[in-house]
């Protein structure tokens, strides 16, 4: 038996999961492009570790614009698909009025089964995309990681004492991680929503060269015309004081090391969440498959006399009148949230958490 409004709450459930998790690495994509690069200059003896994290800073941009770019882009296009799946099943019934044959049902049927289809195909797509990205990043990060601990040893530091600090900067940020999770879930799909992503320096770092804000995974995201803007602000903003705080007041460690700890501990933090949106991938990618597969139910019921066209058509009205209608909707509204994000920096002199209290109120 055919199961219309399972199939459609599963397209909606997995959109929401899909999109929030791109609103995430959005957020951490933008801290990672205003990230400056470290200056060591001060310090010939530190000069090879600020290449080394110069480059993979360098190399974590490219990662970050190719998300921006390329793979984001493919996940608004699937709303866009989901908008499109619906509107030619929404057609069905016009198209196919009472008394309509076995055979005419049968060849609509195939169409949206086809149509599905393809979307499946994207949708693997961003799977994929998404998986060799996840690779990359958790390679270069663990190199991040190996580059950090060699600083700290050439300065005398304590590698217990960072990895310490490492494993604390990690509980922090996935608060931070789940407390913007919530923001966006709770926004996606209200009317009149609107999502603005901030990014903005957590600290500054007098190093041997100069001073530089740590602003990778300097993030929040504020969910305006919703509500509890304000407190939500508030919360990661304080969130991110406590990453400044743990930064700022270990004293075995130096500006240079803890500057390239925030920075690595982000790159960490980027890498799992590209590894959640490969879940949130493949959730919509089955989806896709399980609407495919209970067209593919139906087609062979009615080929096999299990099911009429009278009680195929009542499904889909009955669909119609329901679900999908809901889907539809949250469609048009999520579509229109995801396409028009604003983008903050905080400017010199502002920390994310202040730019985000600012954004809210």
């Amino acid at each position: 038996m055919s199961n219309q409004n399972q199939a459609a709450q599963g397209i909606s459930t997995a959109n929401k999961a899909q999109c929030s998790q791109a609103l995430l690495i959005q957020t951490y994509a933008n801290s990672i492009n205003e990230q400056p690069s470290v200056d060591f200059s001060g310090d010939a003896n530190l000069l090879k570790y600020q290449s080394q994290i110069n480059d993979g800073l360098g190399q974590a941009q490219t990662h970050a614009t190719a998300y921006l770019n390329v793979i984001q882009p493919t996940i608004i296009a699937n709303i866009a698909n989901i908008g499109n799946y619906y509107a030619l099943n929404n057609a069905v019934l016009t198209a196919l009025p009472t008394g309509s044959t076995e055979a005419q049902w049968i060849a609509t049927l195939t169409a949206l089964q086809q149509q599905s289809q393809q979307y499946q195909t994207a949708a693997n797509g961003v799977v994929s995309a998404l998986q060799t990205l996840h690779d990359n990043l958790t390679t270069d990060s663990a190199s991040f990681s190996t580059t950090v601990s060699d600083l700290n040893a050439a300065v005398n530091g304590d590698n217990g004492v960072l990895s310490s600090i490492n494993s604390q900067l990690g509980t922090i940020q996935g608060q931070i991680d789940g407390a913007i999770a919530g923001t966006v879930l709770s926004g996606l799909a209200i009317v009149g929503g609107t999502f603005m992503v901030v990014v903005g320096g957590v600290a500054d770092f007098v190093t041997a060269g100069t001073s530089t804000p740590l602003v990778v995974a300097g993030v929040a995201v504020v969910a305006a015309g919703i509500g509890g803007e304000v407190a939500s602000a508030i919360t990661l903003k304080n969130l991110n004081d406590e990453k400044a705080t743990l930064l700022g007041q270990e004293a075995s460690l130096t500006a240079e090391v803890k500057l390239a700890t925030g920075i690595s501990s982000g790159y960490a933090s980027l890498s799992n969440q590209v590894q959640a949106a490969v879940q949130s991938a493949t959730q919509m990618e089955n989806a896709w498959e399980f609407l495919s597969s209970d067209l593919g139910s139906l087609i062979s019921d009615l080929q096999q006399g299990i099911q009429n066209t009278d009680t195929i058509r009542t499904l889909f009205l009955t669909a119609a009148n329901t679900e999908m209608q809901a889907v539809t909707t949250d469609i048009t509204t999520i579509k229109g949230q995801m396409t028009g994000v604003t983008s903050i920096v905080a400017p010199k002199g502002q920390t994310v958490g202040e730019a985000a209290v600012a954004a809210a109120a």
